[in-house]
């Protein structure tokens, strides 16, 4: 039996490096990565019964290690190998954009904030602190939540700010399940860090709001966060 998986997964291979991975379906995609955590046996039927537990490969890649490993005939190795993978890919994406970027512009902001958070399935919360010249210093994530709510402390986030020495800060969370019009919540939650930041010298540049299909909101872009003394054009 080895030597006929064996001999598929061969076939894989070279299927994949002459015609590339567009088309592979997820679950082809999977099972070749599973080669390396499972060196024996065939994978194909582990690689469906994770999308079948998980109902995606992002669900899948952002799920906790030992949840995956209680799927059969998946150890704890793949389960890590597979979590791994998932910040590997967080990783390049913001090393994509540089390790200080300048954010500039609200199209660098929602690109940044996007790179962050595009590939999560919860609602998170994180909270990007600038230099004087907008470059970024430090990311924190403050919160994580269920797919339509997440609880973010104004202390801690006020906390982030002082200790990095932030001239600017830039929120931004998700909304995976629904529009990117802001809640009533993140309009308190983003006016009251506003006010206590402004009484420390740190400006609140932009809350955004990344959704699905490439959508998101920008509090700057429709007026929620200009000063009096803001000039209408500068971000």
């Amino acid at each position: 039996m080895e030597n006929i998986h064996g001999g598929h997964r061969d076939r894989m291979r070279s299927r994949y490096l002459q015609e590339g991975p567009d088309g592979f379906a997820d679950h082809e995609l999977l099972e070749m990565l599973l080669y390396g955590c499972i060196p024996r046996g065939d994978t194909n039927p582990v690689a469906h019964l994770l999308l079948k537990e998980f109902g995606s490969l992002s669900n899948l890649l952002e799920s906790d290690a030992h949840e995956i490993a209680k799927t059969e005939g998946v150890g704890l190795k793949s389960a890590i190998f597979l979590t791994q993978l998932h910040e590997v890919i967080r990783r390049y994406e913001r090393e994509k954009l540089g390790s200080k970027p300048e954010l500039t512009s609200i199209t660098r902001c929602v690109e940044y904030c996007r790179q962050l958070l595009s590939h999560y399935s919860t609602e998170r919360f994180y909270i990007i602190c600038t230099d004087s010249r907008r470059r970024v210093i430090h990311v924190a994530k403050l919160a994580e939540g269920t797919v339509g709510s997440v609880f973010v402390s104004n202390r801690q986030a006020v906390e982030v700010a002082l200790r990095y020495k932030s001239a600017g800060v830039i929120f931004c969370h998700n909304h995976p399940g629904g529009r990117v019009t802001p809640s009533n919540a993140d309009l308190t939650l983003t006016v009251s860090l506003k006010k206590i930041l402004d009484s420390l010298g740190v400006r609140v540049l932009d809350h955004i709001i990344i959704g699905e299909n490439g959508t998101h909101f920008s509090f700057f872009a429709n007026g929620l966060l200009k000063n009096e003394e803001d000039d209408e054009e500068e971000f």
